[in-house]
């Protein structure tokens, strides 16, 4: 996953795709390249995403359906922590941190967040402290954020939803999503037809005429596709 950060806003999303397309860009930057690739999954990229402004009681969540670029939005409440910050510390990736605590979605958090960098955002929907939420982790150990690094964007750019998320509903998601697991050869030929799949292919650098892959797992990766302990337990925001 990956948390992209603005002053007033942050959009959290799967890295994935990001990793795919440095992927294909060294395979076809090798010398003996003759058009032919091997992606190799190494995780499951999550496919729901969260767009959280600080200045509104209302946040974007992004479901995807086949790929990151076959995205629809909706609008629902944002969802805030109650808080504990204690007076203890400790270092990560170079930052000095804070330890905070929380009840949330039926589970116990403890966070670890750093006022040098002046974010009040964090990983997934957890926000609201005086500085970046760098790790959190719950108390079981059932659920990690774990911290991999801090980069700073040089571009100018707007943290907002892409341009290429259609406006939806739960319910019309939901039927969309039945549409692919029925038949996703008809979906699939639905989407290059529409166009949309010219997105996904524009970013990852994929031209059909000339690229042809194998997919497969790592052989460490044995993927599931069912959620048998899902990261919110309750509806309900904080336990009191």
């Amino acid at each position: 996953m990956v948390t992209y950060l603005g002053k007033n806003s942050s959009f959290y999303k799967t890295y994935s795709d990001v990793l795919i397309q440095k992927d294909i860009a060294a395979q076809k930057a090798l010398a003996d390249f003759t058009g032919h690739m091997t992606l190799t999954f190494y995780t499951t990229s999550i496919n729901e995403f969260y767009l959280l402004k600080s200045d509104t009681r209302n946040m974007e969540k992004i479901e995807t359906i086949s790929s990151t670029f076959d995205a629809f939005t909706y609008t629902i409440p944002r969802e805030d922590q109650i808080w504990e910050i204690l007076e203890v510390t400790k270092e990560i990736g170079g930052y000095s941190c804070q330890k905070a605590q929380t009840e949330f979605k039926g589970r116990k958090y403890e966070a670890w967040f750093t006022t040098e960098l002046p974010f009040p955002f964090g990983p997934w929907k957890l926000h609201g402290l005086p500085g970046l939420i760098l790790e959190a982790y719950d108390e079981k150990g059932e659920v990690k954020f774990i911290y991999n690094g801090f980069d700073k964007i040089e571009e100018d750019i707007k943290i907002e939803i892409p341009f290429y998320v259609i406006k939806s509903s739960p319910s019309e998601i939901e039927k969309i999503g039945k549409v692919f697991n029925e038949d996703q050869g008809s979906y699939f030929n639905s989407l290059q037809n529409s166009g949309r799949m010219n997105i996904a292919n524009e970013f990852l650098g994929i031209d059909y005429s000339k690229h042809s892959f194998d997919l497969k797992n790592d052989d460490d990766y044995k993927p599931s596709f069912k959620t048998n302990n899902p990261i919110e337990l309750t509806e309900g925001k904080n336990l009191q």
